[in-house]
């Protein structure tokens, strides 16, 4: 493993050749284009640099003009920015990893200024993007503030125009519910109805009596379980059999232990759930994102051939092939819709009740 204090030694060793052979003031570099894999090395998260390592050398098993090495960034945003200062002296062809959304972020900034192409794996916050240090920064990973959108995506694929809202007016709920507002527009639909809720009571009998009356055939909870469990058991005892669809922190044992038993055929109830290989820091997911990031890093450079600019080929505009978007996200689910499966919410996407 290359960590940190080797790193710069040979930062060192670089730097003075450099200034024997090469002029003062040059810059060290690496002779062959190089895949930098940063991420932790240490503490509780000590695989996870393993598991980038591992992937990023099978897209490149075959081909012996890239070299792989690795930095330590102790999933820390200090720590990473450092290294980050040392690997961008380097110039390597790429840099993938930093899985910790703080470390992520913080390297960004240096590698953006350094020009250097960055692919984050396993990062899910919103910032890394939103707030782009540069056009060198990818992220191969979803997005934690899509939930509304892909919310959206299944309520119309359900019953276009024919939707409501309840929310439990938390921040978190208001967030969801805007959101879903703003994607059911963009997609021409109708505005949902939209009920609060004031969460802790025992029933809710005025709100869906309001829900009864409404024209709909499925409903979007934006809450928590407690309140969601009442819901449920206050729609289907008010007869209204319209589908539920819940928030994702309602994917709890306890909500689906009551959702199985108010909707035995597991059809009628879905919470939103990260969807698969989307992003966290869960080992497998990162080896095969360094994985898909070094095969398409490799796939711009050769498209882009010696003189081509392989950054600006790894993203594109909405239709395109590319992996990445004009914003540098990756072209991948953020969020999904789960059935109950033998009485637990499915881990998988197209799995049917």
């Amino acid at each position: 493993m290359w960590s940190v204090s080797k790193f710069i030694k040979s930062l060192a060793i670089a730097q003075v050749l450099a200034t024997t052979f090469g002029g003062l003031g040059a810059t060290p570099s690496i002779a062959q284009p190089t895949v930098v894999v940063a991420g932790p090395a240490t503490g509780r998260h000590a695989e996870l640099l393993r598991a980038m390592r591992e992937g990023a050398g099978k897209a490149i098993e075959a081909d012996a003009d890239v070299t792989v090495t690795e930095v330590d960034d102790g999933c820390d945003a200090g720590r990473a920015e450092a290294a980050a200062r040392l690997v961008a002296a380097a110039r390597p062809a790429l840099v993938i990893g930093h899985p910790c959304a703080a470390a992520a972020i913080a390297a960004a900034r240096i590698y953006a200024t350094a020009g250097i192409a960055f692919i984050a794996l396993g990062v899910r916050h919103p910032d890394l993007t939103s707030k782009r240090a540069g056009p060198t920064i990818f992220r191969l990973a979803g997005r934690d503030d899509r939930q509304g959108e892909a919310a959206a995506v299944e309520l119309i694929a359900q019953a276009p125009g024919a939707i409501a809202v309840i929310q439990d007016r938390t921040a978190y709920a208001r967030t969801l519910t805007a959101s879903i507002t703003a994607a059911l527009t963009a997609r021409n639909q109708p505005a949902p109805i939209i009920i609060p809720i004031v969460a802790g009571r025992r029933d809710y009998e005025v709100e869906l009596a309001k829900l009864k009356a409404a024209p709909l055939k499925v409903v979007f909870f934006a809450g928590y379980p407690p309140e969601a469990s009442v819901v449920l058991r206050g729609m289907r005892k008010a007869g209204i059999t319209s589908p539920l669809i819940a928030s994702d922190a309602n994917a709890t044992d306890d909500f689906a232990a009551t959702a199985a038993a108010l909707d035995p055929s597991a059809s009628g109830v879905k919470v939103m759930l990260r969807a698969p290989h989307s992003g966290g820091l869960a080992a497998t997911d990162l080896t095969a994102a360094a994985q898909m990031a070094v095969a398409a890093w490799r796939t711009a450079s050769r498209t882009a051939g010696a003189s081509g600019d392989a950054i600006a080929l790894l993203s594109g505009p909405d239709g395109s092939a590319a992996l990445f978007n004009t914003n540098g996200d990756a072209r991948i689910a953020s969020f999904v819709a789960v059935p109950l499966v033998a009485g637990r919410w499915s881990k998988n996407a197209n799995a049917g009740p």
